[in-house]
């Protein structure tokens, strides 16, 4: 069986509340397979983009990695210097983030960012880099790529923004792709174009994707796998068709229902109740007790461990 590209154990992630360390990210493990697509999904506030953030060393200061590992390739990323992890960056990992409108420099023109991209990471003469950032933005379906290059950010909708950043991602061809809510601020047919050339780059780039997102019917598009997380924890991780068919954990179970679906039958859109638990007000036990119609009194006190149940990884002491 073939290596992890992207192996992270039991990482802990925190951050300064009063006189202490409140973990937003509690040993969490997951792996993405060379080539797979993996989605990270939960409400907001359960530590998904704090995740994707460590995986690439980006925690900002007062945040610290507290603990674990994060291996790409084999290759350990908590011990790499900053020289080392710019070579990381964007050469072998890349990442989109969620809001296109800030993450484009508005003073540049989308071409000018594009090649700074290409450059920083390629010894390609100025030609070679041209062409290279008009095949990205190509690959990516921006019409008229020549004219595109000299467009600035505002002259292009919100799916083109996204495009053009996707563009920048692969442009030094990454093996991994973190996607952070790269379809957030769009509509739902530019939500689905999106997630439709995720996927076909993923298929033609070879590439692996960490896909985040709130959304599962977004991640059962694109993904293989699904990893669930709240309060900072994996409560289940199982393939796309196993967790959409059966899934085992309540909060899981309970996300499946806010869903709203196309075939009728639903004559509300319904909601968990409560709200996820604040970053340094962790109840002790399972995270999820507190909102869970399935808890228990253990379920309160004591914090479930992971363990497999036919075919899924599922931290909860009531699953079956």
């Amino acid at each position: 069986m073939n290596a992890p590209l992207l192996e992270i154990r039991d990482l802990r992630v925190g951050f300064p509340i009063a006189d202490r360390m409140a973990l937003a990210v509690r040993d969490l493990s997951l792996d993405v397979m060379p080539g797979e697509a993996v989605g990270l999904v939960g409400e907001s506030g359960s530590g998904k983009s704090v995740t994707a953030l460590a995986a690439m060393r980006l925690v900002a200061h007062p945040g610290r990695i507290l603990g674990g590992s994060i291996r790409l390739g084999g290759d350990d990323i908590l011990a790499l210097d900053e020289r080392a992890l710019r070579k990381v960056r964007g050469r072998r990992m890349a990442m989109v983030f969620q809001d296109p409108q800030t993450s484009l420099n508005p003073a540049f023109t989308i071409g000018q960012q594009l090649l700074d991209t290409i450059n920083a990471h390629r010894s390609l003469t100025p030609r070679e880099a041209r062409a290279e950032a008009l095949e990205a933005l190509a690959m990516v379906g921006i019409p008229a790529p020549e004219r595109r290059l000299n467009s600035y950010p505002h002259e292009f909708s919100g799916g083109m923004r996204q495009r053009a950043l996707i563009a920048m991602a692969i442009a030094c061809r990454p093996q991994l792709l973190i996607a952070d809510e790269p379809t957030t601020a769009l509509d739902v047919t530019v939500q689905a174009q999106v997630i439709a050339l995720l996927r076909r780059l993923a298929r033609d780039l070879n590439l692996a994707v960490l896909f985040i997102s709130h959304n599962l019917e977004l991640v059962a598009e694109l993904c293989d796998r699904v990893v669930v997380m709240y309060g900072g924890m994996a409560m289940e991780a199982a393939s796309v068709e196993a967790l959409f068919s059966a899934p085992k954990h309540p909060y899981t179970r309970l996300l499946r229902q806010c869903v709203p679906r196309l075939e009728g039958g639903q004559e509300r859109l319904l909601s968990i109740d409560g709200a996820p638990p604040v970053l340094g007000q962790m109840p002790p036990g399972c995270p999820f007790a507190q909102r869970c119609p399935d808890a228990l009194a253990r379920c309160r006190s004591d914090e479930p461990p992971s363990r497999q149940l036919d075919g899924h990884s599922v931290a909860c002491w009531v699953a079956t």
